[in-house]
């Protein structure tokens, strides 16, 4: 195998040998990122205690009641032959790496004192369930729903959810709801972050190039080192450029010899928690009318520096794990990732596609995660297909926890969201940003789907600016990657333009006079973040108080639609205080309180990003080292509403904790002008040149080059290495080569 590493240290490799073109992929994941990966696949299987103690026991009893390893093992029973090989190629390289390095592989293992355990396929599809767990929040959002159900009452609650009367006489169930909230150390998921992924296509039509253009930056939460690792494979039957989750075999964005790819959430309520009820005996669960057994599995967690492990019984209900098991409030969770096959099938049939619809089709047999793949290929075709299957339920939508014990509520199997897709539109482009794709207009209402669907601001934004050209380049898509106008702002500065104007303030004034763009020298795009979070304060907090909700619930969402006049009136009413007050009373409330404040600080001050290496949090090795093997803080733009988003939340504004995780424009057919931007650097060895030195790039949304060809390749290489197999028996010559 000869792999040529770029000056990024991105390695370019090839092969006569596809085994061995796999088998170099483990070999390069394990030498640059192997501390990332034994985090991986200890968190999905539940045994991070047996390195960290005590501290990581809450997350492995997590881990074990999702039983991920087990579906894991599932997974790995429905690889075909040919997947299989791919996978024990690779686990063969990640084992290679770790026969020559052992411990000093990472510097991690070594302060830990870890002896590296050899790779298996299973810890592959583990990474991979974990990766999934990640992008579901269906089940925290459930929850969250039915608190507030319980807290406000129906009518208030309906009312703020924007449901119509229909959908809430068919989505609430009957009898009594759940009115615990979630707590930390159950292994159910808290609700969305609110963060989000942008991909869009250009036909031929609309490029200055003749040729489709495509662009996608995922958005994940913060890491150190990221979430991708960058590759391009060359072999007999395999061509490939792109993104890569170290752990894993194959490119999950990225391009072909003949076609380009991107994904975002498709948002599909794939999760339902189901209250359960058991006998006295906490054995049997009453479905419609009988008692059936429940299952039990019993698991041993090692925790280090304890003698004896600890004991784990995990219950299944017909319906799943039970996620809480409380005396009187008893909830089982059904989830696609614990039935079909491994998400790892689709990324390597995409990896040999020659089509968008062969893209789409590598798709069809796996159930989740439901993703919006957007395509586009060397015969000038663009797509937008939704991707994945979603839960068949009887009754309601899955939008509440639902009765256990009536099957009709129950799921009965899943279908397909294959059908949804559009090719070649007469528009000339496509764009998926987590958004409604009903409620925008994508596919019709009468193929709705439930999920937890992002707002409209970013796919909004971009179906503008796509529209008004014909003449679009790489280096524009990248320019627009980079887009920090806040649609959002802009909705709600329009709404409360007439009160800013009579109220005349300075916070009012400088609102007015704002451009909505969130840059990181904008004292206004600080000063819109803290009216918003200030006015949703003074709105909802009372009634949080007043009904025991541990959040205010409303959201930033919530107070535009009733700014705009889509809820109720009487949330502008402060129940903590005597009298009724107004919405006028509201707002100069704030306003006056802002002015009191004085000049805000400027965007980049607040708004920041920090790559805090996960041992930071053990104080012993963050003072050894991992204090030096973290980066940041740097000052970014964007908000949680721009297309150039860098998300926070409210429990701890502004900091930042999801970012775009890569940035990807390619050139479709001419290869060699594909960009792609890695946010922190491709090497998670801190002594590496490589480590972080694509920050600034990443920071100042630069359009770096990604070379394909192998001439392209030849003029980018830094680094030549030769990888050739040792003589059998040979140590010596194998730690040499």
């Amino acid at each position: 195998v000869e792999v040529v590493l770029d000056e990024r240290g991105i390695p370019h490799v090839e092969s006569a040998s596809e085994t061995a073109m796999w088998f170099s992929l483990g070999y390069l994941h394990a030498r640059e990122r192997f501390f990332q990966m034994e985090l991986g696949r200890r968190a999905g299987a539940g045994r991070l205690a047996e390195v960290f103690g005590q501290s990581a026991l809450d997350n492995d009893r997590k881990m074990r009641t999702l039983r991920l390893a087990a579906s894991a093992r599932r997974q790995s029973s429905l690889l075909s032959a040919e997947e299989r090989e791919v996978f024990e190629y690779y686990a063969a390289g990640v084992n290679a790496a770790l026969d020559r390095f052992g411990k000093w592989i990472s510097p991690e293992s070594w302060l830990l004192g870890v002896e590296p355990e050899p790779w298996q396929i299973e810890d592959s599809l583990t990474i991979g369930l974990l990766l999934q767990l990640d992008l579901s929040w269906a089940m925290g959002e459930e929850l969250k729903r039915a608190i507030e159900l319980t807290r406000l009452g129906r009518e208030r609650a309906v009312d703020l959810w924007g449901w119509t009367r229909t959908q809430a006489r068919a989505w609430i169930p009957p009898g009594e709801v759940v009115s615990q909230p979630r707590r930390d150390y159950e292994p159910i998921t808290p609700p969305m972050g609110g963060f989000g992924s942008n991909s869009w296509a250009v036909s031929p039509a609309r490029s200055a190039v003749d040729r489709p253009l495509l662009a996608n930056d995922p958005h994940l939460g913060v890491q150190m080192p990221g979430s991708f690792f960058a590759v391009h494979l060359r072999g007999p039957r395999t061509h490939v450029a792109g993104a890569t989750i170290a752990g894993i075999p194959g490119v999950i964005i990225g391009h072909t010899e003949d076609v380009a790819w991107g994904l975002t959430l498709a948002m599909v309520d794939d999760q339902d928690l189901f209250s359960v009820t058991l006998d006295d005996a906490g054995t049997r669960e009453l479905i419609d009318g009988r008692w059936q057994s429940l299952r039990t599995v019993t698991e041993d967690v090692s925790v280090r520096w304890q003698d004896a492990p600890v004991l784990l019984k995990v219950r299944f209900s017909r319906h799943g794990p039970l996620v809480r098991d409380q005396r009187g409030e008893t909830l089982a969770l059904s989830w696609t990732g614990f039935q079909g096959p491994s998400m790892a099938s689709a990324i390597l049939g995409m990896n040999r596609a020659r089509s968008v619809e062969e893209a789409g089709a590598a798709w069809d047999a796996v159930l989740g995660p439901a993703m919006n793949l957007v395509a586009a290929d060397s015969s000038g075709h663009i797509l937008h297909r939704v991707v994945g299957w979603v839960p068949d339920r009887g009754l309601g939508a899955g939008r509440l926890p639902s009765p256990g014990s009536d099957s009709r509520w129950a799921w009965s199997g899943f279908r397909r969201v294959a059908a949804k897709s559009r090719m070649d539109p007469p528009e000339g482009f496509v764009a998926a940003t987590n958004h409604d794709l009903f409620g925008e207009g994508d596919f019709p209402e009468r193929d709705r789907f439930p999920g937890e669907f992002a707002p409209p601001w970013r796919v909004r934004r971009l179906r503008g600016a796509l529209a008004a050209r014909t003449d679009w380049t790489v280096n524009d898509f990248a320019d627009l990657q980079g887009d920090v106008v806040s649609g959002r702002a802009i909705a709600v500065l329009r709404q409360l333009r007439p009160e800013f104007e009579v109220h005349q303030g300075v916070s009012a004034q400088s609102l007015m006079a704002w451009d909505a763009k969130m840059g990181v020298d904008s004292t206004a795009a600080t000063l819109f973040s803290s009216f918003m979070l200030e006015l949703e304060a003074a709105v909802a907090d009372d009634e949080a108080q007043r009904d025991g909700l541990e959040w205010n619930p409303l959201g930033q969402e919530r107070l535009l639609r009733l700014l705009a006049g889509g809820l109720d009136e009487s949330w502008w009413n402060d129940v903590s205080i005597p009298g009724n007050q107004t919405r006028r009373d509201i707002l100069d409330r704030v306003l006056a309180e802002l002015d009191r404040r004085g000049p805000q600080e400027i965007w980049g001050q607040v708004h920041q990003v920090t790559f805090d290496h996960p041992l930071t949090r053990l104080s012993l090795v963050r003072n050894l080292a991992a204090d030096s093997w973290s980066r940041g803080p740097f000052a970014v733009a964007g908000g949680n509403s721009t297309i150039n988003g860098h998300y926070w939340s409210e429990q701890l504004p502004f900091a930042v904790n999801a970012i775009p995780a890569m940035r990807f424009v390619a050139d479709v057919g001419n290869w060699d002008d594909t960009v792609l931007v890695l946010p922190v650097g491709q090497s998670g060895r801190p002594w590496s040149r490589n480590y972080s030195n694509q920050i600034s790039s990443w920071l100042n949304v630069e359009a770096v080059r990604f070379p394909f060809s192998r001439e392209a390749v030849d003029a980018a290489a830094a680094v030549r290495i030769e990888l050739n197999p040792a003589p059998a028996n040979d140590s010596k010559v194998n730690r040499d080569r």
